[in-house]
Parts: C-alpha cells; structure tokens; sequence
C-alpha cells in the first residue's frame, strides 16, 4: 500500500494535535514555594504552652488567624508545631510573667490546620517611626527545616517604612479574622 504525502501530513498532524492536547490535559507536579523567613527579634521565650486562645482576660480588639502548614507539594503537615507571640495592644510585650500573655503553641491537626485567637497586636516606637503591627512565629514539622518568620496585616501605615515587611508575610483581615498558610521547606 502507497502512502501518499497528504495522508502522511494528515496523519502527522493528528498525532501532533493529540500529543499537543495530551500535554494540555496532564497535571504537571504544583510545587509551593517556602514561606519567606524574617526576624526572629529579642522577644522570643521558648516553652510557651501549647494553647489557641492567647489573651484570656487582656482587653484588646478581638484576632483570629488560622491556616495550613503544608510541605512544597502541598501535602498538609500533621503535628507541626506553630509557636507565635506578639506584643499587647500598648506595642509592650510580656517578657516577665508566668501566664506568657499573648504567646502560645498550637499542634496542626490530620489536616496541617492551625487556628489561635488574640488581640490585636500595637505598633512600638523605632525612633522617628514604628514597626507596624505584627506577629512572630517559629514553625517546626518532622523532615521539614523550622522556620522563623512574622506576619503583617494590609493597610498597616508603617509597613512601607519597615525595612524587615516581606509582601508575601501581610494578610488582609475581614472582621478581625485573617489566613496565613505556611509552607516549609524540606529538611
């Protein structure tokens, strides 16, 4: 049987159409990139208890934040511990007191989901300016790198002075509640 170069090039062509919609149609591999790092500052205390409610009996406006912890390729992280402390509403952070006001520890559960409730953290003095609010954290999970790193809020008037705000660390907050979702990097 002869084949002619029309019947070839028609050939031809739908195997290249189905290899072009093929390649349309596979999932590629999602890889997440590692949330940024950012300074730890001087107000860290190791040992907080784990808890998710930071400001029992502290005045304040009212903070919920959750999230996920999740590994580069998306896979929620079981157990990782999300350790977070931040200053009062007055910009004063509690170094001294047994109750360790406004830091606490919180286990992700099956799902990699982590939740904690607080007050809205103040700005404090830098001389001629003010570090925006913010939240420190410390993340750890098993076979991941810890990382240290802090959360912004939008429409923080101090952010764009902030030498340490990383854009991808700000969150945008509806009612006083807000996400931060974390990705760690693989050990």
């Amino acid at each position: 049987m002869k084949t002619t170069r029309r019947a070839f090039l028609g050939t031809a062509g739908t195997f290249a159409a189905a290899s072009l919609l093929g390649a349309r149609f596979q999932e590629t591999p999602k890889t997440l990139a590692p949330t940024e790092d950012n300074i730890q500052g001087p107000f860290y205390r190791k040992d907080a208890p784990f808890r998710s409610k930071l400001a029992e009996g502290l005045k304040g406006t009212s903070l919920t934040v959750s999230g996920r912890v999740l590994s580069p390729d998306g896979t929620p992280l079981r157990d990782a511990i999300v350790d977070v402390w931040h200053a009062s509403a007055e910009g004063e952070y509690d170094n001294q007191s047994s109750n360790f006001h406004l830091r606490g520890r919180i286990r992700t559960d099956k799902d990699g989901l982590y939740r904690y409730e607080t007050l809205m953290p103040g700005q404090y003095d830098l001389g001629d300016a003010k570090r925006p609010a913010h939240v420190h954290y410390k993340v750890a999970a098993e076979a991941h790198r810890a990382l240290t790193t802090q959360l912004y809020f939008k429409g923080d008037r101090w952010i764009d002075r902030d030498p340490f705000v990383r854009k991808s660390l700000i969150i945008e907050l509806q009612k006083g509640s807000g996400t931060f979702d974390i990705v760690l990097a693989k050990a």
